[in-house]
């Protein structure tokens, strides 16, 4: 294969316009699970609400960082709202020309936009469980802005779980008690995951969905429930059936890559019922997985 010429040899075999499985956090391609729909809508409340700073909590893998895209993209086309979406607040101390100058000169400005000019003024960060301590305190006297009825600054913090754990700490409980809402994205059930698997191959322009449901129920279950560790295994598929002229991705080509990738963050092949399946009565059942 020439580099350059056909970057994605499968599109063609499978007749897809784009890269259904793609790791980029293109919102196009987001599946908005019950859990993410529930964190979409209690953040957008607290912002329309001016209620101050939303939580979202995950794991590694469960669609964070697309989803604080999402939510940027909503806030777009909002003209009342301005906003800034900071991907990496990972800064080793808080500016240190002018501190206190600094902090004034913001809290004047947050009063004016937020006052004076009408403006739902919005901060969003994703990895937020990379902000130091200083930065924390920093978050907290920021928010500490705001008149007898609203917050001037609304703030939506994404984290891994480690985060909730950190904001144990008596020290931050003054930043946690301005918590309007909190939220956590579940994994995806074994029926979630063949919706997501569906949602993104017909976003991409796909036809006939080349999964089995037999593969479906090994990436859900290889995966634990995480999408992107879903999605990887499905791109990979693609590509392994591609390259074995095959049109449909049946369980065994799954155990094949799985066995191919062998790397910690798809789950082990054991013999038992390891595949949980949530029903739409809330009960869980399980499925055994082949060893």
């Amino acid at each position: 294969m020439a580099f350059g010429t056909d970057k994605i040899p499968y599109l063609g075999h499978y007749k897809l316009a784009e890269e259904p499985y793609s790791l980029s956090p293109n919102p196009r391609y987001l599946y908005v699970s019950p859990t993410h729909n529930l964190a979409l809508e209690k953040t957008s409340w607290t912002i329309a609400a001016k209620r101050g700073l939303a939580l979202c909590f995950g794991a590694v893998g469960t669609g964070k960082t697309t989803l604080a895209r999402e939510l940027a993209g909503r806030l777009d086309d909002a003209p009342e709202v301005s906003y800034v979406f900071i991907t990496n607040p990972n800064y080793p101390t808080p500016n240190q020309l002018s501190y206190l100058d600094l902090l004034n000169l913001f809290k004047e400005f947050l009063r004016n936009q937020a006052v004076e000019e009408g403006k739902t003024l919005v901060l969003i960060m994703d990895e937020a469980q990379t902000l130091t301590a200083p930065l924390l305190e920093l978050l907290r006297q920021m928010m500490n802005y705001e008149s007898n009825d609203q917050k001037f600054l609304q703030v939506v913090l994404f984290a891994q779980e480690e985060f909730r754990a950190r904001l144990q700490h008596p020290r931050l409980r003054n930043l946690v008690n301005r918590a309007a809402m909190s939220s956590t994205l579940d994994t995806l059930s074994l029926a979630e995951t063949a919706a997501m698997l569906r949602h993104r191959w017909l976003i991409a322009g796909g036809k006939e969905f080349p999964f089995t449901q037999n593969a479906v129920e090994r990436i859900y279950g290889y995966s634990d429930g995480i999408p992107r560790t879903q999605v990887i295994l499905a791109e990979n598929a693609l590509l392994a059936g591609f390259l074995a002229q095959r049109s449909g991705i049946d369980g065994t080509l799954i155990e094949q890559v799985v066995a191919d990738r062998s790397l910690p963050d798809t789950e082990p092949a054991l013999t038992g019922p390891v595949i949980k399946r949530r029903t739409s009565s809330g009960k869980v059942t399980s499925l055994k997985r082949r060893a």
